[in-house]
């Protein structure tokens, strides 16, 4: 069940509208959805040597060993962004949200991957990687393959630095609030995902469910303060915006990862055609030696 609520000492009074602040290129709507596994993939997949001609005419998967892992972790990244934008017109959506570090005073900034807000609450995303690998969550642990990694500390991290800026913003536009931020987890493509016992409000789920489970979750919500959190989230001056390092190739990085895509799926295409053929010329074989092997018997009958 969602957390992540909001609560106003009057729900009747004058709230903000969303603004998404046309024109203005450092504005929220305008921050792209993360692609730090896509970026990984295409840099490890570059120094990868090319594949020959021949090994591309029989579908060689052109994918290096190295980056298959960074490349499931891409398409998650593409699919969740995708599934959010499909949640529909009560929700709001920020994506690559800075909530805390200064990129100039060579702080390492703290962002989340996605920020939503809806009827439901409102909920922090950030997106781990673990691709074929065992996932192990308890109350306080979060392991990957019997080693325990930091996540759940860093999304509880985030969500409360998101908590407290949301707060602020809806302060400072005359709003009494209360914000509380559900963090949650997203997995991509685990071998196993077992969680043991849910940590603390903290909400962890493969890329695949997740959607589903937010748009099953109650209304907690009223439109009114739906609308007043859309609003503060479109503004560039709620976030820690000096953490923001402006993604100017992102279009192109996502050009290369399309090509890339069309690749692998067209390698793939071509062992199919290859299988395929395989099987009909060894049934054809078959055939062809079980009909002379019946010639060959009636003839020596």
């Amino acid at each position: 069940m969602g957390d992540g609520i909001v609560t106003t000492g009057d729900d009747r009074s004058t709230l903000p509208a969303p603004q998404r602040q046309a024109g203005d290129s450092n504005a929220p709507a305008s921050w792209l959805p993360p692609n730090h596994a896509l970026r990984e993939c295409l840099a490890l997949q570059a120094e990868a040597p090319p594949i020959s001609l021949v090994a591309r005419l029989f579908g060689v998967d052109p994918l290096s060993r190295d980056a298959r892992r960074s490349y499931s972790g891409a398409l998650a990244e593409i699919a969740l962004a995708d599934s959010l934008a499909a949640l529909g017109d009560e929700w709001t959506v920020v994506h690559s949200v800075p909530v805390g570090g200064d990129i100039a005073a060579g702080h390492y900034p703290l962002a989340l991957d996605h920020l939503v807000i809806g009827p439901a609450g409102i909920f922090s995303i950030t997106i781990h990687s673990h691709a074929g690998q065992a996932v192990w969550v308890g109350e306080r642990t979060f392991m990957v393959d019997d080693e325990r990694l930091g996540h759940l500390a860093d999304a509880e991290k985030a969500a409360s630095a998101a908590s407290r800026l949301l707060a602020a913003a809806l302060k400072a536009s005359g709003t009494a609030a209360d914000v509380v931020v559900t963090p949650c987890i997203v997995v991509d493509s685990p071998s196993t995902l077992q969680i043991r016992q849910r940590a603390d409000r903290i909400q962890t789920s493969t890329a695949r469910d997740f959607t589903a489970w937010l748009a099953a979750l109650p209304r907690l919500i009223s439109p009114t303060v739906v609308n007043a959190l859309s609003g503060v989230s479109l503004q560039a001056s709620t976030w820690s915006v000096s953490a923001v390092v402006p993604p100017n190739d992102a279009h192109i990085r996502r050009d290369d990862f399309d090509q890339l895509r069309l690749h692998i799926d067209s390698a793939r295409l071509r062992r199919l055609v290859w299988t395929g053929l395989g099987v009909i010329l060894s049934y054809s074989l078959v055939i062809s030696s079980a009909s002379g092997f019946s010639v060959f018997a009636v003839a020596h009958f």
